[in-house]
């Protein structure tokens, strides 16, 4: 077996490959992995080694039933198209018994095939539909003691370093993990923790497919990632290492992304190599063991590894010991941030280097002594009394005891089968060679708490404590054995997105109830009003845990909701304009009249502004208040090669997505997330090249847009009111613009490469009817199509050019929400109120849902804290006392970011990240049956208030108790509401015909 060597590269196609060693080739794994390199194996990201025949890790499985799955997941896809996110819901802990009868089950069952391309095809059609459980991050190796060749267990990889100089074990990196899969059980696109190599061996079972993208094509795979769920990417640059997001095989088609795919059969092993994005899915009931190990190669890839720092739930290893052993002589360069390391990713791993040598020497004496260490640590849980066991630790290289309990997996990494995902942070940073711990490993609490100076390796336990109060599973007090259970997922669930009913206010009550008035669209400003936009002020109504982000899909049909305004027509507005931003549009409004010139002078303008293109200030407006600094930063576009202008564009690819399909891979965006902005040399309109579907070879200084090229100069946009920006040619041979046609989720572009032609066939009928805030008093003929705010029930509509120049906020979402629009009586709600003063008569709701005036009796603020748990829900009212996990009355607040205990009202305990702190004024009123309510600023209304249309319908006089009977319940009756957040409102309301 040769090493790397200075011939051609081999596998320039970059395919997986299959290896068939004999039994002498097996015995050494790091030899064959040298030899797997030398034929180009790690090119691919993925390959297959099939074992010598009669080898086996295990004599017979015929024992394993009683192991327990302390923390299986429910795997809950959300999305269509080939684009998917995927949460995990824990279970409650199954036996592997009952988990085979489970995934057997008629419910979880493999479903019929002709091959294993009819069994693709169902995946992905049928992805969202039954939620399969995946029985993950099982602690523990199923080898037998006696087995040396490839043992998950002890591969003696440089990984080991970890152990050898500090003593840690960490649970699914250098150690086995276990998964029971069932069919439809995923693993998200990702690379490995580190970018490490991981090892996959399948026991036993139905096989397992797996996609891969060779690494030197990773970042196109990060770059499509980011185009297609840009929110996600702004709140996380590595987001992928969520482990959440599934890309089918016909997008990466779609849009150029190499990539090839393969099934692993049972008794076979897959080996990921340094920076190989992988995924795939089970075929049915299977269980799979794996680990990540390291070669002298991967140091390189470690260095520069994208770590993700949004959640502390992810593995960060210091490479300085690898450094200092493999590397010496760049280690002091490397400390001082001058080792430039560019990642060669078709290189092979040496064989063999001095460093290697000595360290393999030294190691395998170390291992030669390497004993068990019983540590029978104990963790009592925050605000609780009961005590867990955390069993027994191994040091240095002894391989685990087979059927090891299992030991609580985190949840974002639990679908990542060939990846067992562990924390490791800092406990205190005077650890050696700056290696993180996990935060749960904590000493005895029997034993007194050392000063911190003190601590030692051996003082901390590595392994994870299962914790039964984990933030997505409830338990029921008392016994909470599952034997004998026929039904082991009856019991109570949380379900992400608030969709456990238990302790929440039904929504099926009132559609008022669970709504304030700024959600339901009434702020206090009729249709027409502006109100100065400013930047958006934290909400400090209390909500249950819900999704992120509700669907308005662009593939689906988007309901619109009803519009409380006249039908009748608004007679055109005469004389001067009077807002100021709609004071450059004067000439351009189509009821003007065409004006040429007025369309090139406001072009010319637009291109001198940031974002420079006329289809990236969609969310970008031209009229904004105030412009920081800050904010101005990276927006100015710099010079390109020939002087052309480059800048990155605002609009990400998903903007132009519609569905699955076949089409040329997306155009002229260069490979540092740039593009050209050009400009047509007739209408003077500035767009990206790619935003507008420019080829490469159609950019010169002559340039036209399409309508100038077609001298059909007079021709105006069909979806709104305004000439002037970026037009395209739509189906039935009219005009749109390429804005207007980005945030009408209904509208497709037929050719996504070229951004055209528009297909505005599906346009429904309500939204034509829909009037436009904005110019509805500027034009007397009604013409375009409106689209709406995001913000749960809000009607308030306006043309997106009308919107986009009155400063309306829009923004991109994440696959399939596509924009997220937010009207001014969102944007700013509270921007116009007055102060509120002790004693003061004004209007609030009543418990029997009307309103009626009231006196304020008293004022209080409150701190609220925000959080955000480990499904992605979120609460922004905590209060601190419900930090169980620190007594924030005389610490403090936590550090923004540090992952704490919250106790929540329906007395379990959940893990959550602490987001900072706010702080709301409470206003106690008291109405005239004596009756008092606490509300908050934005549902109280003065009497000099133009009250909403809404408020006024419901406005009642209560005097001399004649709705005495109408008040009948006290408030200390009452469930305290904790209204819905309205961004993440999953409701639509039909027009009325």
């Amino acid at each position: 077996m040769e090493g790397a060597g200075g011939s051609p590269p081999r596998n320039p196609a970059c395919k997986i490959m299959t290896f068939r060693p004999s039994m002498e080739e097996f015995r050494d794994f790091n030899q064959y992995l040298v030899h797997m390199e030398s034929q180009g194996a790690h090119r691919a990201g993925l390959a297959k080694v099939i074992p010598p025949k009669g080898w086996k890790p295990r004599r017979s499985y015929d024992d394993i039933d009683d192991l327990m799955i302390q923390a299986p997941i429910q795997q809950m896809v959300a999305g269509q198209s080939g684009l998917y996110t995927q949460y995990n819901i824990q279970k409650k802990p199954l036996t592997v018994q009952e988990f085979r009868r489970l995934a057997n089950s008629d419910k979880f069952c493999t479903p019929r095939y002709l091959n294993y391309e009819d069994l693709e095809r169902k995946y992905w059609k049928n992805l969202t539909f039954v939620s399969p459980i995946y029985g993950a991050d099982v602690s523990g190796t199923l080898y037998n003691e006696d087995v040396e060749e490839w043992n998950i267990g002890h591969l003696n990889s440089i990984l080991d370093v970890i152990e050898e100089d500090c003593g840690v074990s960490i649970q699914g990196v250098n150690t086995p993990y276990l998964y029971f899969g069932m069919w439809k059980t995923s693993f998200s696109w990702h690379t490995e923790d580190m970018d490490l190599y991981s090892i996959n061996y399948l026991h036993f079972g139905e096989p397992k497919s797996w996609y891969a993208v060779p690494p030197e094509h990773g970042k196109r795979l990060e770059r499509l990632a980011v185009g297609f769920f840009p929110n996600s990417y702004k709140g996380c640059e590595a987001f992928l290492r969520h482990k959440m997001t599934l890309i089918s095989p016909s997008i990466l088609k779609k849009y150029g992304i190499p990539f090839d795919k393969i099934t692993q059969e049972a008794g076979e092993f897959m080996i990921t190599f340094p920076y190989g994005y992988h995924a795939g899915f089970n075929h049915g009931f299977n269980c799979a063991e794996s680990t990540n190990f390291a070669s002298v190669r991967w140091i390189d890839y470690g260095k520069v590894a994208k770590q993700c720092n949004c959640s502390k739930d992810m593995v960060k290893i210091s490479m300085d010991p690898f450094v200092r052993r493999f590397q010496p002589d760049r280690y002091q360069a490397w400390l001082q941030g001058k080792d430039p390391c560019p990642i060669d990713h078709t290189l092979a791993t040496p064989s063999s280097t001095p460093e290697l040598q000595t360290w393999l020497q030294s190691h395998v004496r170390s291992t030669s002594g390497a004993n068990r260490i019983n540590q029978n640590c104990t963790y009592t849980l925050p605000g609780t009394t009961q005590t867990l066991s955390l069993g027994t630790s191994y040091s240095q290289n002894t391989p685990v005891t087979p059927l090891v309990e299992a030991q609580l997996s985190n949840l974002w990494n639990a679908e990542a089968q060939s990846t067992p995902a562990v924390v490791i942070e800092s406990l205190q940073p005077e650890l050696p060679f700056g290696l993180w711990l996990e935060p749960h490993s904590v000493q005895s609490p029997d034993s007194p708490d050392p000063p911190e100076r003190d601590f030692t390796w051996t003082q901390l336990q590595p392994s994870r404590p299962y914790n039964p109060q984990s933030p997505l599973s409830h338990l029921h007090h008392g016994d909470k054995s599952s034997e004998g259970t026929e039904e082991p997922f009856t019991g109570r669930e949380t379900v992400p997105g608030g969709l456990d009913r238990g302790g929440a206010s039904s929504s099926d009550e009132s559609d008022d109830s669970n709504l304030s008035d700024a959600e339901s669209g009434d702020s206090g400003l009729e249709p027409g009003e502006v109100c100065t936009a400013r930047e958006k002020n934290c909400s400090f109504t209390k909500s249950w845990r819900l999704p992120l982000r509700k669907p308005t899909a662009r593939a689906a049909p988007s309901a619109v909701k009803q519009q409380n305004v006249s039908d009748e027509e608004t007679p055109e507005t005469e004389g001067e304009e009077t807002e100021s931003w709609a004071r450059p549009l004067v000439h351009l409004w189509h009821n003007k009249g065409y004006a040429f010139s007025a369309e090139r002078e406001y072009n010319a303008t637009a291109a001198q502004r940031p974002p420079y293109c006329a289809i990236c200030t969609l969310f970008m407006p031209y009229y904004q208040v105030h412009r920081s600094e800050e904010n101005r930063k990276g927006e100015d576009p710099a010079q390109g090669t020939g002087g052309v202008l480059r800048s990155r564009p605002l609009i990400p690819e998903i903007c132009f997505a519609f569905r699955e399909g076949s089409c040329p891979p997306t155009a002229v965006l260069e490979e540092d997330g740039y593009s050209p902005l050009v400009r047509c040399a007739h209408c003077f309109v500035q767009v990206h090249t790619s935003c507008y579907g420019i080829a490469s070879s159609d950019v010169s200084k002559d340039w036209s847009c399409d309508r100038c090229l077609s001298g059909e100069m007079a021709m105006e946009c069909c979806l709104c009111n305004l000439h002037g920006g970026a037009l395209k040619r739509t189906t039935d041979n009219r005009w749109a613009h390429v804005m207007c046609a980005i945030a009408l989720p209904e509208v497709k572009f037929v050719d996504e490469a070229k951004r055209s032609p528009i297909d505005i066939s599906a346009i429904p009928l309500q939204r034509y009817k829909l009037k436009c805030i904005y110019c509805r008093k500027r034009v007397k003929r009604v013409s375009g199509t409106c689209v709406q705010c995001s913000c749960g029930r809000c009607s308030t509509s306006f043309h997106v050019t009308c919107a986009h120049a009155a400063g309306v906020a829009m923004e991109a979402d994440d696959w399939p929400y596509v924009v997220f629009i937010t009207c001014h009586r969102h944007q700013s709600r509270n921007s116009n109120t007055v102060s509120i003063l002790l004693g003061q008569t004004v209007i609030t709701k009543h418990k029997n849902l009307r309103y009626y005036s009231c006196r304020v009796t008293s004022i209080t603020s409150h701190t609220f804290y925000e959080v955000m748990f480990d499904d992605g829900s979120f609460s922004n009212d905590t209060y601190p006392e419900d930090i169980v996990s620190r007594d924030c009355s005389v610490v403090g607040p936590p550090e923004v970011g540090e992952v704490v205990q919250v106790k929540w009202p329906d007395g379990l305990y959940y893990t959550a990240k602490y987001l900072g702190s706010n702080i709301t004024h409470m206003y106690q009123v008291e109405f005239e049956d004596g009756s008092q309510v606490v509300a908050k600023r934005e549902d109280i209304y003065t009497m000099d208030e133009d009250l909403p249309k809404k408020v006024k319908g419901r406005l009642s006089t209560a005097s001399k108790m004649r709705f005495q009977d109408a008040f009948f319940t006290s408030q200390g009756e009452r469930k305290r509401q904790r209204t819905p957040n309205s961004r993440f409102q999953r409701d639509y309301i039909t027009k009325a015909c």
